[in-house]
């Protein structure tokens, strides 16, 4: 009985280990006249050369979207395949069958997340038709950590910056808040569900200072001055038709801004947010049910 267990959780670890995750940041650029950069992130699992992670586009920007990604990769070949997919969720107001999906293949070395990637993508919307192909430019984050911390040191050690600057400007913390999903004022994200039903979660993340909130489901109250705790209150949402709910801050406790942490459950997938909303302010999440 004991050797069974002990193979068991050998398999088991030896299955946990052979995942390996890689994270990159970088950019796209979109093929035309426009020269714009628009920031981007892959975060991705391998697994016996299966692909499986999420994209983040325009990060922090009035048009951040999240969206699923799934590929392959070849170990002897080196080639690297992904494509975006679903949509997890996204601040801009253009439909789903709108946006442009990346779909990459190209030479990729992954052994640590000191690699680089680039080349080519073909854009496609929804239904596989053709939209915008551009170019994609990523570097693995440890690279980019290792260039961010040396850049922190020497402005950390230059006597021509005062300390209130020194804080502000670190660029390795800047990069961090990145990877936050920020929900500010006016601003609506759009949250895409399979499941009928779904749970929302509000719970104050850190130290509990007092932050005050109330919560609309579709213009009517389901929090009035509400005191956002550790304890998190959960709704549930029945997914029957588009949900909208308006988050408005009451106070801003004793440390400002007020915050709120946020997840939506969806089956298995989770989007988590944090509301940063000064006194008065408001911002909303619609939830829009996934087409069959």
């Amino acid at each position: 009985m004991k050797i069974k267990l002990l193979l068991t959780f050998f398999i088991f670890s030896l299955t946990i280990y052979s995942q390996e995750k890689y994270e990159y940041y970088g950019g796209v650029k979109l093929n035309g006249d426009d020269k714009t950069i628009i920031s981007y992130r892959l975060v991705f699992t391998e697994q016996d050369g299966k692909i499986t992670g999420y994209s983040v586009t325009d990060l922090g920007g009035e048009h951040e979207t999240k969206n699923v990604v799934s590929g392959f990769y070849n170990k002897k070949t080196k080639e690297f395949t992904f494509k975006e997919k679903d949509i997890l969720y996204t601040k801009s107001p253009i439909s789903d069958d709108m946006f442009c999906f990346i779909n990459f293949t190209g030479k990729v070395k992954l052994v640590n997340d000191n690699s680089a990637m680039e080349g080519d993508f073909k854009g496609l919307f929804k239904n596989n038709t053709k939209c915008i192909d551009g170019t994609i430019t990523l570097i693995g984050n440890a690279k980019i950590y290792k260039m961010l911390n040396k850049l922190n040191k020497k402005i950390q050690r230059s006597g021509k910056v005062d300390e209130e600057t020194k804080r502000k400007v670190n660029p390795v913390a800047i990069l961090d808040s990145l990877k936050v999903n920020n929900l500010i004022k006016n601003q609506n994200l759009n949250v895409f569900v399979d499941s009928d039903k779904v749970l929302l979660e509000i719970w104050d993340a850190g130290k509990e200072d007092g932050d005050k909130i109330s919560l609309r489901q579709n213009g009517e109250f389901i929090l009035r001055d509400y005191q956002v705790t550790n304890k998190k209150r959960i709704v549930t949402i029945d997914m029957s038709k588009t949900t909208t709910f308006q988050i408005t801050a009451l106070n801003e406790g004793t440390v400002a801004p007020n915050t709120a942490m946020i997840r939506l459950v969806d089956k298995d997938r989770t989007v988590e947010l944090m509301s940063n909303l000064k006194q008065n302010e408001s911002a909303s999440i619609t939830l829009i049910k996934r087409k069959e």
